[in-house]
């Protein structure tokens, strides 16, 4: 998210779930490349340098994490210039 803009993080009990929300502000995501984004490796803009685009691995890692704790992490976004949504789902306990 570029300097200006916002991110907001908030939680939800839902059922046997608790779900943490990380929506921002930033470029935002296409359609084209949404299916693919949690994919090892994967970079939207290839063409970034990978000093400020990253290496592709660190939302494989997230989801890898979630799954392993019987969560999921999912992504959307209405496009380009209208920011990213990220909604981690994980079992509650107790």
């Amino acid at each position: 998210t570029p300097e200006g803009g916002c991110i907001t993080v908030r939680s939800e009990l839902n059922n046997d779930n608790v779900q943490v929300i990380v929506e921002d502000t930033g470029i935002g995501i296409t359609a084209e490349h949404l299916p693919f984004i949690f994919e090892r490796f994967y970079r939207a803009d290839p063409s970034r340098a990978r000093t400020s685009g990253g290496s592709g691995i660190g939302l494989t890692i997230a989801r890898h994490l979630a799954w392993a704790m019987g969560g999921d992490i999912s992504a959307a976004s209405a496009g380009i210039g209208k920011g990213s949504t990220f909604t981690l789902t994980l079992p509650r306990v107790g």
